[in-house]
């Protein structure tokens, strides 16, 4: 990697903007987008017309007021911890367009953590390959948002195998009073042995995962004629006919990252994939608002 296409400044911006006008920043994410980690109940009054859809109507309670609609509400309990593990791999250093996976998942990272930090809220991070590459735990202000860029604007940082068993298990001391985790990554690289550590990890935190995925990790269908592979941990290269596999691989890809969603299901944590050559802001921003409507406060 010679340098990193990247936009931070439009990142962060525009993310902000859309969360703006799609979610009302602070009482949504303290109380859907993280489970409600961050309010403490209060007392019911009822609604009324002039409420935006951040608040709950609790209908039990409604019920039993005899069907007057009453509203929940909280008080403010805590600030947010948010904490992001980001995969920098040789896996991510890849993309048949314009930008590699790890463009886009950097991207991703500022636009969280800036959003979150200028919220007054708190960032940490873990960025990994085979070792752990940058760890620093929860800290407010733009200082630790600094620290975030230059991590990743130094293109030393990146590459060699990923080893996300490695990040959770790093991450574990740093993550005790987390509202949620970001693992932002495009989890191809899956032994039995992540696999376990994700799904343990998942059983004790809160956990966002984002894939982010090039179209030639799904298929070979825009790729025509002889093509070299290398195994990225011997060096040693192939030359094959793309025709002849298409089909397998592509069967292969749908099995893997259905394993992956499998994996994400089972301990009832959400998972968005995101195309590393379109813009990320609208489906980010989307799923967000999906996982408010699915996360009612109870």
């Amino acid at each position: 990697m010679n340098g990193l296409n990247v936009n931070f400044n439009r990142a962060t911006n525009k993310f902000e903007s859309a969360m703006q006008k799609k979610l009302l920043i602070k009482s949504v994410f303290y109380k859907k987008v993280f489970g409600g980690k961050g309010f403490e109940f209060d007392s019911f009054r009822p609604y009324s017309r002039g409420d935006d859809d951040s608040n709950i109507i609790d209908w039990t309670a409604s019920m039993k007021a005899g069907g007057e609609l009453l509203i929940r509400q909280y008080v403010e309990e805590r600030d947010l911890n948010i904490f992001i593990i980001l995969d920098l791999g040789d896996n991510m250093v890849f993309g048949s367009g314009e930008k590699l996976k790890a463009e886009t998942a950097a991207e991703i990272s500022s636009a969280l953590a800036h959003l979150i930090l200028v919220s007054g809220d708190k960032v940490g991070f873990t960025l990994y390959n085979k070792n752990i590459v940058s760890l620093r735990p929860f800290s407010a202000g733009l200082k630790q948002f600094y620290g975030l860029i230059k991590n990743l604007t130094n293109v030393k940082n990146y590459g060699g195998k990923s080893d996300l068993r490695r990040a959770l298990e790093a991450s574990k001391p740093y993550i005790k009073n987390a509202s949620a985790v970001f693992i932002i990554s495009d989890f191809i690289d899956m032994t039995p042995e992540s696999v376990k550590s994700l799904k343990d990890f998942m059983a004790n935190h809160e956990t966002i995962g984002i894939m982010v995925r090039d179209s030639v990790d799904n298929n070979l269908a825009d790729v025509a004629g002889e093509m070299v592979v290398e195994d990225i941990e011997t060096g040693e290269q192939v030359l094959i006919d793309s025709d002849l596999i298409k089909y397998e691989y592509s069967k292969y890809a749908s099995e893997q990252k259905n394993r992956v969603l499998e994996v994400f299901k089972s301990r009832g944590a959400d998972l968005i994939e995101i195309k590393n050559n379109e813009d990320f802001i609208v489906p980010l921003v989307d799923f967000l608002k999906k996982r408010t409507k699915r996360r009612n406060v109870k």
